[in-house]
């Protein structure tokens, strides 16, 4: 900490900048005004309980009431976070908003047109699996349940999503959409569960993640075939070539630690 001159004329310029009187400062730190009076006089330091509420107050850092200077770093650094959080906060409210205005539009042009609601809970849900992707994960607490939240109520919405389209247009294709709808998310759940609950290395995770959709990608035309009864007369190039491309991306990003840690000896 610097000298309890320079100190105090520090002390005495935040308060002002802060636009406090003495009395108003120590009424804050629930103290009397002499004590202010003694720091800014460069006479005592004050008491460390007291500097976490004495940085609130004043709006600085705890480096910089130690230093008994301004963080310049710091401090934009501080304005970046803030802009950051306005901007974030500012998404959120518009694509709420949004959604809010979809669900409303559609709901009456669903009654206006047929006098009825059908294809309404079509949109309905779609949108319910938007904001789970979109906005759901910034309203639940940051922890590892957050993205096992997020997941079952997004694979909730998924099946929703092909009961709804059953009921209003019909057809004999439910049970088999359903099968592949639990194919994909099976993958789905083993990304996320390995993501969340295993130690291995981040680039292995994004590799296994490559890895199982170059598996899901070769495999899907062939499951299809056979639960909807199609033709297996294509050779289904455009998968293979896909799953070709992420077979590499995976080998690339399994092998980057190893050429890392390579270049570091």
């Amino acid at each position: 900490m610097q000298d309890k001159k320079s100190f105090g004329k520090y002390i005495l310029k935040k308060r002002k900048e802060a636009n406090l009187t003495q009395e108003e400062l120590a009424s804050k730190l629930y103290v009397i005004p002499t004590t202010i009076s003694k720091w800014e006089r460069g006479i005592t330091y004050p008491d460390i309980t007291m500097i976490t509420n004495l940085c609130e107050a004043l709006n600085i850092s705890e480096h910089e009431f130690f230093t008994a200077c301004d963080d310049f770093v710091f401090r934009d650094e501080k304005k970046e976070i803030e802009k950051f959080r306005k901007v974030k906060k500012g998404i959120l409210y518009f694509l709420n908003i949004g959604y809010v205005l979809g669900i409303l539009t559609c709901f009456i042009c669903n009654l206006v047109i047929e006098h009825r609601l059908s294809w309404f809970f079509i949109v309905f849900v779609g949108i319910g699996i938007s904001f789970c992707l979109t906005t759901l994960p910034f309203y639940l607490k940051k922890d590892k349940m957050r993205w096992l939240k997020v997941t079952a109520i997004f694979s909730l919405f998924i099946y929703g999503l092909l009961f709804v389209i059953h009921n209003v247009v019909g057809g004999k294709w439910f049970l088999g959409s359903v099968f592949v709808a639990t194919y994909v998310l099976i993958v789905l759940w083993i990304l996320v569960l390995v993501s969340i609950f295993s130690k291995i290395d981040c680039y292995d995770k994004v590799a296994l993640g490559f890895l199982l959709m170059a598996i899901l990608t070769a495999t899907m035309n062939p499951f299809c075939n056979f639960l909807f009864s199609l033709s297996n007369e294509d050779t289904h190039i455009p998968n293979i070539i896909s799953s070709f491309i992420l077979i590499v991306l995976s080998i690339i990003f399994a092998l980057i630690p190893y050429f890392q840690k390579h270049h570091t000896n």
